[in-house]
């Protein structure tokens, strides 16, 4: 049934192009869906050359009907506005380096096709990238829909995660393929809620955004990932500073209140399991995450400039490698698992330079958050770099603890994020400019009604 999906979704490529393209005023509602398919990703997405029992990042060439979307897009907007660049900003720029030069370190790797399947994986998510950002420049700095849709992908995963806490899973994972994996893009995510609920008052939406920062705080809570509660508070600390800094307000601590008096009861209520999931974490889960660290650094060592060989740790890690600290102590038979950290991993990898491409491009978008703080602070985007900027202090953070950023999900949603920062990074001045005449159109406008005698009015 899977293949039988996927041949009708590639079918289906040419005539919903053309729909598009016949129909332009749905190209925003297909942005809106672009994110959609990830409540159903794992049983929509199609693994070709699957290795199903192979523990590493990726396990085949996956194909989603993300994708598929994403595809749809950039080809209706190649008709509209002829050539996309593929890089249009130096973020991309910078993401491909990071590719390129994981793609050296396939020159170690004991199996190429391990390594075929990630880096399918990473030009695939990129795909992603240039439709949103592609988007943005066609339909200029509607960022409202972006955020529509991570609420549409939001919300049903956060009812679903606790209706499962509610019907007996100890450790609820949503739509997602682990529970780490979940709490990693609730944390993500919220903050971009947060700031837009701090910074944007209105009668409804605002609410609704709140609505769904609280789900993914009790998502969070809900999962018990010790890496993802030790990260939350960072990034809420962050957003409610930045966004009280720059438009405090009566309404602001009203907000504020409400959401610390309601994060302490629910806390008081849910310490006791919190409490016993840090306290009785087994001994070994420790010993263990110390031990694949260990490996990792003896990979390094080894092999500093290229890695062992991107989305090869699964074999490496094993015999008849030596790399692994506790060889002595496994079976022939045994596997081990991936070492706890993004950075430990792509450094074993792929080696130091691309481990330091990949904390530069993090830090690349760090920095444009703030730099999109001071240009944007007047104007009704400042949501969108606080909430980034929170995020990814919480992502950075479980990063390295956990190396779930590395699945499908995490990174294409941090994709979708990175593609609107670039956009703003690029276009700030014109939506700067913009929104300034479009408020002095709107002063010259009850200007002039204040100014029309009351007897003309009622003529009028």
């Amino acid at each position: 049934m899977k293949y039988l999906f996927f041949f009708t979704a590639v079918l289906g490529i040419v005539p919903g192009t053309l729909f598009l393209i016949c129909f332009r005023r749905y190209t925003r509602w297909a942005v809106f869906g672009l994110f959609l398919p990830l409540l159903m990703f794992n049983s929509t997405a199609i693994n070709f050359f699957s290795h199903e029992t192979y523990r590493g990042t990726s396990r085949g060439m996956e194909i989603s009907l993300v994708y598929f979307v994403a595809l749809i897009l950039l080809l209706t907007l190649t008709f509209f506005n002829g050539y996309q660049r593929l890089f249009p900003e130096m973020g991309s720029k910078l993401y491909l380096c990071y590719f390129l030069y994981s793609c050296l370190s396939v020159f170690n790797a004991e199996n190429v096709l391990f390594s075929f399947f990630e880096l399918w994986k990473m030009i695939m998510i990129f795909m992603v990238f240039l439709a949103v950002y592609h988007y943005l420049e066609f339909n200029f700095g509607d960022v409202d829909i972006i955020m529509y849709g991570f609420l549409s992908f939001i919300i049903p995963c956060g009812l679903l995660v606790v209706w499962q806490h509610f019907h007996g899973v100890y450790q609820a994972y949503g739509v997602f393929p682990h529970r780490n994996s979940m709490a990693m893009a609730m944390n993500m995510l919220g903050m971009l809620f947060l700031a837009y609920c701090l910074t944007n008052p209105g009668f409804l939406l605002d609410k609704i955004f709140l609505f769904a920062f609280f789900l993914c705080g009790i998502s969070v809570m809900f999962s018990y990932s010790r890496g993802a509660l030790f990260c939350l508070p960072f990034g809420v600390v962050l957003v409610i500073g930045l966004s009280f800094v720059s438009r405090p307000s009566f309404r602001n601590v009203y907000i504020i209140s409400a959401m610390v008096l309601i994060v302490l009861v629910l806390f008081w209520l849910f310490l006791p399991k919190i409490i016993e999931r840090f306290e009785k974490a087994p001994e070994a889960s420790k010993q263990t995450r110390i031990e694949l660290a260990e490996s990792a650094a003896n990979m390094i060592k080894d092999c500093p400039i290229v890695g062992v060989g991107i989305n090869n740790w699964g074999i490496k890690i094993n015999p008849p490698y030596l790399y692994s600290t506790r060889r002595e102590d496994r079976s022939e038979d045994s596997k081990d698992a991936i070492v706890e950290t993004v950075y430990l991993l792509i450094g074993a990898e792929c080696g130091i330079p691309c481990l330091l491409l990949f904390i530069l491009l993090f830090v690349y978008y760090l920095f444009s958050c703030i730099h999109l703080m001071f240009c944007l602070r007047n104007t009704r985007y400042y949501y969108y770099p606080v909430g980034v900027f929170g995020g990814m202090i919480n992502i950075m953070l479980q990063s390295a603890l956990e190396w779930v950023l590395k699945q499908q999900m995490n990174f294409i949603l941090l994709m979708a994020m990175f593609a609107v920062v670039s956009f703003l990074n690029k276009n700030y001045k014109k939506l700067v400019k913009r929104e300034q005449e479009t408020r002095a159109r709107e002063h010259e406008a009850l200007a002039s009604a204040s100014s029309v005698p009351p007897a003309q009015n009622v003529v009028s």
